[in-house]
């Protein structure tokens, strides 16, 4: 599973990142050769910026690239550390299946009053799936690395 997740973060990320260069790109030069930019540019582009912010935070709770303060951590005894691992992976995936819940009723709510782009006319809730859906990845990677770190300190006790 964590091969799959791997190759649709990366896959999601390098989507999502073209498209707004691509957009972005685009509006400069119509701006510079037409005198107009084009008005759903920054539609799609804050809402690809949404996706990518969330799929980014999954790969970096999995390669552990968030900022941490681990000063009490290296110095607890073996059962803390195990305790503060359990309790710290507890956190964090509590808040993202919350921030999920939230995100999933919002898209819920967005599909009941068909909400619409302003610009495009798009499906709104199509756009706002990227926040439950990277949320839900945030999930299964800090349910990894608990289980990973948990692992790795029953290893070093041995």
């Amino acid at each position: 599973m964590s091969k799959w997740l791997s190759m649709l973060e990366n896959s999601l990320l390098v989507l999502s990142s073209s498209i707004m260069c691509i957009i972005a790109f685009a509006n400069v030069v119509s701006r510079y050769l037409l005198g107009n930019s084009f008005a759903f540019t920054e539609e799609i582009t804050i809402n690809l910026f949404v996706l990518l912010t969330f799929v980014g935070a999954s790969v970096g709770v999995k390669n552990h690239a968030h900022l941490g303060f681990t000063l009490l951590f290296d110095r607890a005894n073996y059962l803390l550390k195990k305790i503060l691992c359990i309790f710290t992976g507890l956190v964090v995936v509590t808040v993202f299946i919350l921030m999920a819940y939230y995100g999933v009723k919002m898209v819920q709510f967005q599909m009941l009053t068909n909400q619409t782009t302003p610009s495009l006319g798009w499906q709104q809730w199509v756009f706002t799936l990227g926040f439950p859906l990277g949320c839900i990845m945030c999930v299964v990677r800090a349910c990894e690395v608990t289980f990973k770190e948990y692992t790795n300190l029953r290893l070093e006790s041995e």
